[in-house]
């Protein structure tokens, strides 16, 4: 059976478009998806034997939401820059126990290879 070339054009213009639609930006959380990007961090996933790419967008987005939901720093404002997973955090917290929470909120992202501590305690 011989397809009409305007069905086959419109077939494979549904394909490019539903694929497209499935390059969304995802987190990085446990059980995330590969994202290929100039500057991502290559990490294993515990589940795959495959390294998946985690780019500094996601790693910068993932790790701001991850203090954000901590009720002890939710209210200051900590800036998170990533390059290739190394993670720098800057602000002004109130003590060094929220310094430490802010560290390891960090280090407990996926794709953070090193956390670069700036920040400082009011004075």
């Amino acid at each position: 059976m011989k397809l009409s070339t305007g069905f086959t054009l419109s077939a494979l213009l549904f394909s490019a478009v539903t694929l497209t639609a499935c390059d969304k930006s995802t987190p990085t959380y446990p059980g995330a998806v590969k994202t290929t990007d100039d500057q991502s961090a290559v990490v294993p996933v515990a589940d795959s034997a495959v390294p998946v790419a985690i780019s500094d967008a996601n790693i910068n987005n993932d790790v701001t939401t991850a203090l954000l939901r901590d009720d002890d720093l939710k209210n200051f404002e900590i800036t998170v820059v990533s390059t290739k997973g190394d993670v720098r955090l800057t602000g002004e917290l109130d003590s060094q126990n929220q310094i430490n929470q802010a560290i390891l909120i960090a280090e407990g992202v996926i794709g953070v290879k090193t956390v670069n501590d700036e920040l400082t305690i009011k004075r």
